[in-house]
């Protein structure tokens, strides 16, 4: 499954208990779809579905707004662990 779509489906049924359609470019947060604490839970999804560790400096609002902004984030994650050369020219810049 997309890292979108797994987002969508993840927030809209454990976080959201479908109560509204959900999509990619909504505001998570600042329309009141997700609390604090689900915030957490959708960490800790991400987490353990995509094997990796977001670093507590990436834990800021610019990282989680949007279902989009958020699979854009694991996407680049993603080619950092697949590719350590790409981390460490991201580290320089």
């Amino acid at each position: 499954m997309e890292v979108q779509a797994a987002l969508l489906k993840y927030i809209s049924e454990e976080l959201m208990d479908n109560a509204i359609e959900l999509n990619a470019e909504d505001n998570l947060l600042m329309d009141g779809m997700v609390s604090s604490l689900g915030m957490f839970r959708l960490v800790g999804y991400i987490e353990e579905t995509w094997e990796m560790k977001i670093p507590h400096e990436d834990l800021v609002i610019e990282n989680f707004r949007t279902v989009a902004i958020i699979s854009n984030y694991i996407q680049r994650r993603l080619e950092n662990i697949n590719d350590p050369a790409k981390s460490e020219s991201n580290k320089a810049s």
